[in-house]
């Protein structure tokens, strides 16, 4: 890759985007098509598989300190890896175009990854522990670097006007995904089945997922054309401005800061519960945390968001995206209230069906309303890579908050520690919801 700048130009400046030209339907959803397969990928991992490993293959009683061990450090290399690579991406001269080599990139680190992940259970007991992290590290560095420039595809070749729409695909596509991946795992793997049984369980769930990413991805390398960086858009890279780009004003930039912050309370409120859903699931409805999570529960939200998915961004291309924000935030919040007084799976599965409803209107236009918010500029890349950030700390210090909470609150009667987690998950709900009120510049 080469990074270069024509003389006498400023580095630091940016370079006024060019509208794009209008893209049929198919395109739209070759552009969309990979997030299926990296859902497919991450709530496999995340809802069913790392969880279930946890709690099967080392301490029980220590699953809910042990499962943020496993997962915090990788999330974190997450929130580094997806600006930082995202930011890198803007610069890039590929032949190819700027996006797609990282993603060829990522994805060969990542199957690489999967294929160590599967068979990791065939170590000694006292590797498991730092095993896990560090292979789930790699799975993060590896697939953010491979998914944060595409992430910015979308601002690269759709026009505005077409923006909802495609956010509605792109929604669809994460929602069909994440349903995929959690009912998969979960019919696949069972932490109640004899150890050489799961073990094998476990080798079959991460080949499956890697044959699906070569598939998807290939798929997407050879559909999806790009445009190399024209010659006149090249600018030199110093290390030192581009890394003082990442921090900018609130002030400077205050629809796009609202946005970012309202994204990072709506995912901390889904990320302090979602990894322990299973234990919850096991401990608190006595059902199997696997098959109810990732066979009913799940399924039943996801297919709940998929049409709320698709009709929110039409609509907010024609009535405007703050409105079915506060309506989609109000009803995920709401919901969360259930968990805190109603502890049954028939209550639960209620539950599911309505916060996928409000989820999957607020997965679309949420990219909607961020994609509205970037400055007019061409660095599309750097500020979908902070943006994706958003989505990803929240998993650090929400699984931090939840594991400690957990540990701390495991003897208590009545379940106090799950109680306790779903009221702060309101609470970040609500906030979450109600600073867009501030974001000025778009309906």
């Amino acid at each position: 890759m080469e990074i270069s700048e024509q003389p006498g130009s400023d580095a630091t400046s940016p370079v006024l985007a060019t509208e794009p030209r209008p893209v049929s339907l198919l395109e739209q959803i070759n552009i969309n098509v990979f997030w299926l397969a990296n859902q497919f990928h991450w709530n496999a991992i995340i809802s069913v598989i790392i969880p279930s490993m946890v709690a099967k293959l080392l301490d029980p009683a220590q699953k809910d300190i042990n499962l943020t061990l496993v997962v915090a450090w990788g999330t974190l290399a997450a929130v580094v890896v997806n600006p930082l690579v995202g930011a890198i991406s803007d610069y890039a001269t590929f032949r190819m175009g700027r996006r797609r080599p990282f993603m060829l990139i990522g994805t060969i680190f990542n199957i690489l990854a999967l294929i160590a992940f599967a068979f990791a259970p065939y170590l000694s007991p006292g590797l498991l522990l730092p095993a896990f992290a560090v292979l789930f590290l790699l799975l993060q560095a590896s697939n953010n670097f491979a998914n944060s420039p595409w992430s910015a595809i979308i601002a690269d070749k759709v026009p505005v006007r077409q923006r909802g729409l495609t956010a509605g695909i792109n929604g669809l596509c994460l929602l069909l995904g994440t349903a995929i991946g959690s009912v998969v795992a979960g019919l696949i793997i069972n932490k109640h089945d004899a150890l050489d049984v799961y073990k094998n369980e476990i080798v079959w769930i991460f080949l499956l997922i890697a044959v699906v990413q070569i598939i998807v991805v290939a798929y997407t390398i050879l559909t999806v054309k790009e445009t190399p960086l024209p010659l006149e858009a090249r600018r030199q890279f110093r290390f030192g401005p581009f890394m003082r780009k990442f921090f900018f004003k609130p002030s400077q930039y205050p629809d796009l800061s609202w946005v970012l912050l309202a994204r990072l309370l709506v995912q901390m409120g889904i990320w302090t519960i979602f990894y322990f859903l299973q234990y919850y699931a096991d401990d608190v409805l006595h059902v199997s945390g696997e098959q109810f999570i990732g066979g009913q529960f799940l399924p039943v939200l996801l297919i709940a968001s998929l049409p709320t998915s698709l009709l929110a961004g039409w609509a907010s291309d024609r009535w405007g995206r703050k409105g079915l924000v506060y309506l989609s935030g109000a009803m995920m919040t709401l919901v969360c209230i259930l968990f805190i007084f109603f502890q049954s799976t028939s209550i639960s599965l209620i539950a599911a069906l309505f916060f996928g409803i409000g989820y999957g209107a607020y997965s679309s236009v949420d990219w909607a309303l961020v994609a509205d918010a970037l400055p007019p500029t061409d660095e599309a890349g750097k500020f979908l890579g902070i943006w994706s950030a958003m989505g990803i700390l929240p998993q650090v210090v929400g699984i931090a908050i939840g594991g400690i909470l957990l540990q701390l609150l495991h003897n208590t009667p009545n379940h106090l520690g799950y109680t306790t987690l779903f009221a702060v998950t309101v609470i970040y709900f609500a906030l979450g919801t109600a600073v867009i009120y501030q974001v000025k510049g778009v309906k």
